[in-house]
């Protein structure tokens, strides 16, 4: 504060208050002063309310299958780690809901509804293919633990989801025989 000696205690108020995102800081050494009133004022300016835009508890207009590939296509994302997650497609084989079994007495099972996914992920490549099952399936193992979690937190039900990897040349419609295609599926123990 030694450049503002001659300056009145009052005037840099009523400065500070005319200009109230001007900050007086260095950043020579690591426990400068005013350092953290920039790092708050940075905090405010990305987070300007703490009100939601959209009510937390209205519902998306996605459909079910839409919003299982979106939560499919951020774990993809996050566990290929940018190498090739925009080169996979996705392809719903299969989508049903196993309601609660009723016993003969008119019991409900303790298992509850299960949700049963059947997924292709569609990559364009042998090498892709590989990056995408990772060493032993563990990165399709991941891809699916994780989503998983979502889909039941989303759902409010049991998850049984199976993740294949298959390649295909076409740009085209995907085939829809993964056999016949190199398709290989992981099946967890």
């Amino acid at each position: 504060e030694s450049g503002f000696d001659g300056i009145d205690e009052e005037d840099l108020e009523d400065f500070a208050a005319i200009v109230p995102d001007f900050l007086f800081t260095s950043a020579i050494t690591k426990d400068d002063e005013g350092v953290d009133d920039v790092l708050n004022m940075l905090l405010d300016k990305a987070t300007p309310s703490n009100e939601w835009i959209i009510d937390p508890e209205t519902g998306t207009a996605m459909s079910p299958l839409e919003q299982i590939e979106e939560i499919l296509r951020e774990k993809i994302y996050r566990c290929l780690h940018r190498e090739v997650p925009h080169a996979v497609q996705q392809q719903n084989r299969l989508l049903r809901l196993d309601e609660k079994s009723v016993d003969g007495k008119g019991a409900k099972e303790d298992s509850g509804d299960i949700l049963r996914i059947r997924q292709d992920l569609v990559v364009r490549t042998k090498s892709h293919q590989r990056l995408v099952m990772g060493s032993g399936g563990k990165t399709l193992e991941r891809i699916r633990s994780t989503a998983i979690k979502d889909l039941e937190t989303a759902f409010q039900c049991k998850v049984d989801l199976t993740l294949s990897v298959r390649v295909t040349k076409s740009d085209k419609e995907i085939p829809l025989d993964s056999e016949s295609t190199g398709g290989i599926t992981y099946t967890p123990n």
